[in-house]
């Protein structure tokens, strides 16, 4: 499996995780650790995660020391994700705006649902969302959305968009019925600081 590192410094790693690798250690040579040590990266951290079926910017830690200062990041907020989603949007959802909501994450159905605030096991969910220009893809509508996580919940952007009845394009588990390869999900963007500097990486190629 090919896969792309952007940018690398001695402390760290960001490369592009591909469709269908997992972003931790399973033993397999296609997932991402085992990628990056292949590529001499010798003992790569994850700093955050994707879903297996997300495509994107992954950020690794080279050093435990830069692993923990990075994942306090993380657990701040100060870590920041972009992502970029193709919707089958109804003609109900504003153009912009910000989603909040109680998940409930259901394990042994590998699937959230909003919910009541007053269940248990229900965490608060919120992102901001802008829409772009919609397109036509092989006779269906979709509209590319602009996502910015202000939480890490489980599957958040993809239960979220279905509750508004615009569930991402390939999504069955959530409602789509297009046959794409998987949810189109993308994180495209991350920012974080270093060593006092803000660093802000962005995925080539993708439309703004």
């Amino acid at each position: 499996m090919s896969f792309q590192i952007l940018y690398a410094s001695p402390s760290f790693v960001v490369a592009v995780k591909p469709f269908g690798a997992l972003s931790e250690d399973d033993g397999s040579p296609d997932c991402m650790p085992a990628l990056l040590r292949a590529a001499g990266i010798t003992t790569p951290y994850p700093v955050h995660r994707l879903d297996r079926t997300t495509e994107g910017l992954m950020l690794w830690a080279k050093t435990r020391e830069a692993a923990a200062i990075l994942s306090e990041e993380v657990r701040t907020g100060a870590f920041s994700k972009i992502y970029r989603a193709l919707i089958t949007a109804s003609p109900d959802l504003p153009p912009s705006g910000e989603m909040r909501d109680f998940l409930y994450f259901d394990r042994r159905r590998d699937k959230a649902f909003v919910v009541s605030g007053e269940r248990k096991g229900a965490k608060e969910a919120v992102l901001r969302y802008s829409l772009g220009t919609p397109f036509d893809w092989r006779g269906h509508l979709l509209t590319p959305a602009r996502v910015e996580l202000l939480t890490g919940r489980t599957h958040q952007i993809r239960v979220q968009f279905a509750a508004r009845q615009s569930p991402l394009a390939g999504d069955g588990k959530y409602g789509s019925r297009l046959n794409y390869k998987g949810p189109a999900l993308f994180c495209e963007e991350i920012s974080f600081a270093w060593e006092g500097e803000p660093v802000t990486i962005r995925l080539p190629g993708l439309p703004d």
